[in-house]
């Protein structure tokens, strides 16, 4: 069965940690985002923070240690997909924007609210490359 397989778990767990993941930044993005008008705006900066480390960061990292290592039991198959490399690039783009949001949680816990302005834009940018890989995906995947 090919459910079973080595390289479907890995796919598996690639797409359960990238939902974790893409979920629990644009939750950090909201809260960054949202800081400056509450009436403690460091204490959203710090429910960020905790999200940020707790759910974000290892979403990210079981990502992309799954996807690595699908990765590593195809290389060539991969190598030969053109499709890949957009995607590659698009996750790229999307790990930057993920360290650019938790960058800007930290500074908003540790009382910068200001540095929470502009967040908007980072997480649509985000979603917007999401969005792109999951286009790609799906296409790759349908007859």
């Amino acid at each position: 069965m090919t459910w079973l397989l080595p390289q479907t778990a890995l796919v598996a767990a690639h797409v359960l940690a990238n939902v974790v993941w893409i979920g629990s930044i644009l939750a950090v993005a909201v809260l960054v985002g949202g800081a400056r008008f509450m009436a403690e705006p460091s204490e959203a900066g710090m429910l960020a923070r905790r999200v940020y480390l707790r759910l974000a960061v290892p979403g990210f990292l079981a990502s992309f240690l799954a996807g690595a290592g699908r990765l590593y039991l195809s290389p060539v198959a991969y190598l030969h997909m053109p499709w890949m490399h957009v995607k590659l690039t698009l996750a790229l783009l999307v790990i930057i924007l993920h360290h650019a949001i938790g960058t800007r949680a930290r500074r908003v816990a540790s009382g910068m609210v200001p540095s929470g302005q502009g967040v908007g834009v980072l997480a649509s940018a985000l979603f917007l490359g999401v969005a792109g890989v999951v286009l790609l995906a799906v296409n790759k995947s349908l007859p």
